[in-house]
């Protein structure tokens, strides 16, 4: 029989063009991060094919986009504003995509550790 113990780790940070990311893995298959998005800035239009995420707007304004498993094309999917203290939940397969209306801190956790995405649309130019 093995024995639990707890345990402190540490966090990673990305620069992203659109903020950055301070990623940590949790017990079993929680994974979070900690995503700074500038205003005016947004994230790629993407979807995974088995990673669930939740995004928490901890602060800021985030106008969001989202569709179902079968929509890639942006004008087919829901538009809305999160609000502090609101959550966008995405299941696997469902594209969406997030963009600061204010200088914007979210926490995203997610179920399954998945870094391989269908990006759709990219200001960016990544990855499409």
């Amino acid at each position: 029989m093995s024995r639990k113990v707890a345990w402190i780790s540490d966090v990673r940070t990305e620069d992203k063009p659109w903020g950055s990311e301070k990623i940590w893995s949790a017990i079993g298959h929680i994974h979070s991060k900690i995503l700074t998005i500038k205003k005016g800035h947004r994230t790629s239009l993407k979807k995974y094919k088995m990673k669930s995420e939740s995004f928490y707007l901890l602060s800021g304004k985030v106008a969001v986009a989202y569709g179902d498993e079968k929509t890639t094309d942006l004008n087919f999917m829901q538009h809305g504003i999160l609000e502090k203290d609101q959550i966008l939940s995405v299941p696997s397969g469902c594209p969406y995509r997030l963009e600061a209306l204010e200088d914007s801190v979210i926490i995203e956790t997610s179920d399954y550790r998945e870094s391989a995405c269908e990006i759709l649309e990219d200001d960016y130019k990544r990855n499409i």
